[in-house]
């Protein structure tokens, strides 16, 4: 145990620090990517602090990491001790931008294309001293266990460990080609979405696959499936077979709203409403959020704002966020 006359003056500082975000991303790998440090120097500076304090803060073993009971004191202490730093360090330095460092951004494909590069382009010109890693996939993310700050997320959220910020919803429209309803036949009610018709089926992991679920005008609403031919991973691929005639998509109206126009594609029963998918940004709950994440995030939520003062209804289509 450390004694009486040690004091935090001498307490190495950089290695409290590697510390809480070992805890935070439950790994020595994560921890070094996001702190820019290799694994044996975050090791290095574990074994240097537990050495100091005199206890053991992890228990480690080859596939999991666990707070020991004077682990876990000494990181509640240890986040108000780097909160109180961080609020001093703003404080003093109110005049200069701080706003630096790295961020690991995730998206689907779709989302990135076709809505948020322009926003994290232009976030980037406006600060130019933070780098971004932006990964777009349509895979399922681990936002913890991967270090990733931020998450576009379509859909619900299930992990109540996490923090999301609602920003649009997505709303989709069911949809066929003049060519593919010429040769299946005409669709004017739920009762002809039945064989030979057959659909698109898109299975991503980015997105919960949720059924094709008609609401009337008085709420009630059916469900209703159709076979399969094709089976894709991303709503692009499924926007391309229904242009080629192989079935019917239910796809975001954002993708497809230029190929209605065009008449390449036949909105399907527009009297009936179909569920909005949710779109948020998601991030880990931590005490000590980068002032770079904070402003990331609330770039993209004024811009959406002022979209919405512009008398933009669909974000998804104000893909310009305003000039540097």
């Amino acid at each position: 145990m450390p004694n009486s006359t040690k004091n935090v003056s001498s307490m190495d500082l950089n290695a409290v620090l590697v510390f809480t975000y070992v805890i935070e991303y439950e790994s020595f790998t994560q921890a070094a990517n996001a702190l820019d440090m290799t694994k044996s120097t975050v090791s290095r500076k574990i074994d240097e602090l537990e050495t100091y304090l005199g206890v053991r803060l992890i228990t480690r073993s080859t596939r999991s990491l666990i707070m020991t009971p004077e682990g876990e004191r000494f990181y509640q202490s240890a986040m108000q001790m780097l909160e109180v730093i961080e609020e001093a360090e703003l404080e003093v330095s109110a005049s200069q931008d701080l706003i630096r460092g790295k961020l690991n951004v995730v998206m689907p494909v779709e989302i990135g294309h076709l809505f948020a590069c322009p926003f994290i382009n232009n976030f980037l010109k406006l600060h130019p001293d933070v780098s971004i890693n932006l990964e777009m996939t349509n895979r399922e993310v681990d936002i913890i266990g991967e270090g990733i700050d931020l998450y576009i997320q379509v859909g619900e959220l299930a992990d109540s460990n996490l923090i999301s910020r609602p920003i649009t919803g997505s709303k989709r429209a069911l949809v066929a080609s003049p060519e593919y309803l010429e040769k299946y036949g005409d669709i004017h009610s739920l009762e002809d979405i039945k064989p030979p018709h057959q659909k698109i089926k898109i299975v991503s992991k980015a997105v919960k696959p949720m059924p094709w679920e008609f609401i009337s005008n008085d709420g009630v609403g059916k469900i209703v499936d159709l076979p399969h031919q094709l089976q894709v991973n991303t709503i692009t691929s499924s926007l391309q077979a229904s242009l080629d005639g192989l079935g019917i998509s239910l796809i975001p109206e954002f993708i497809c709203q230029e190929h209605l126009s065009s008449g390449r594609l036949v909105r399907l029963l527009p009297e009936y409403k179909m569920p909005t998918l949710p779109v948020s940004l998601v991030y880990a709950n931590r005490k000590l959020v980068p002032k770079r994440l904070k402003a990331l995030v609330n770039y993209f939520l004024d811009c959406l704002k002022d979209a919405e003062a512009k008398g933009i209804k669909e974000p998804f289509i104000y893909n310009s966020p305003p000039g540097i």
